[in-house]
């Protein structure tokens, strides 16, 4: 489970866990406003093998990848061709500009509650006609009902909480959308999230097409990337190099571990509205 969601359900006192909350949220905007994070496109996870149909020449192609699985392959059977799209959590904008040449003709909007990653995604895609960019806090969606017939989210609905991104999803989804996500938890159990997901979706109105354990492909992912992670955290100054190792999933820290030892539950999922 991420710390932030393990932190507001653990043992530590009130004022501890707003002083976490408050030092996560002051870390993710520095990382994105003075470390090497900012000249990244891409905060997601990455996912390996690339598939033989991803574009060429996308941006830190394993991260590319994880969009590409759920705009492109595990939606292949569902014949989508999106008019307004919706990222939640687009992070650098990365992804918005892969899902840009996946299709061409979709109107873009993302989200993210940090402000510094924000203004980097308009800098990143500044290049882009039809995109809107939006921090965008708490666990609503603020765009009225109907808003877009695909709703995409890349590691946010973890923290999101994943009933109540079903939720809001599929408020803002229009009848004959598709929802597709991906998330994470330490120490987390597929046969449970699948279940959550599933008694969401029905509970909206949603059509639960498809559930993936991406678990091995992401820890793929994550091995290959370890020496660029440690470069980049050498560029971190202390105490934010802390929060980042933790982000960073390095050998010898327990979200690592977890990976080895089979407690992490990465997933991908497909639902649409009828």
């Amino acid at each position: 489970m991420p710390d932030l969601l393990r932190i507001k359900t653990g043992p530590m006192t009130g004022l501890a866990k707003i002083g976490f909350h408050l030092f996560d949220l002051a870390a993710y905007e520095f990382l994105y406003r003075l470390s090497p994070a900012r000249r990244l496109k891409f905060f997601n996870g990455g996912y390996l093998p690339l598939a033989d149909d991803l574009l060429s020449g996308a941006d830190e192609a394993p991260h590319a990848m994880m969009y590409h699985l759920l705009v492109r392959s595990m939606v292949s059977d569902l014949n989508v061709a999106p008019t307004r799209l919706l990222d939640v959590g687009c992070g650098q904008g990365g992804g918005l500009g892969y899902v840009r040449r996946v299709f061409p003709q979709t109107a873009l909007t993302g989200t993210d509650r940090n402000g510094s990653v924000v203004r980097l995604a308009r800098r990143n895609l500044a290049g882009l006609s039809d995109v809107t960019l939006v921090k965008a806090t708490g666990d609503r969606l603020d765009f009225p009902d109907d808003s877009f017939d695909f709703v995409l989210s890349v590691g946010a609905p973890t923290y999101f909480g994943l009933t109540r991104f079903v939720t809001e999803a599929a408020r803002v989804c229009q009848a004959g959308g598709t929802v597709a996500f991906s998330g994470g938890y330490r120490q987390g159990d597929h046969a449970l999230i699948e279940a959550e997901l599933r008694e969401a979706a029905s509970a909206v109105g949603l059509y639960f097409v498809w559930y993936a354990n991406i678990t091995p492909n992401t820890f793929a992912s994550l091995k290959a990337d370890i020496p660029r992670r440690v470069e980049l955290l050498k560029q971190v100054p202390w105490p934010f190099s802390v929060y980042g190792r933790k982000w960073s999933d390095l050998p010898g820290s327990a979200e690592y571990d977890e990976y080895e030892t089979g407690k992490r539950a990465d997933f991908a999922c497909v639902m649409t509205r009828p």
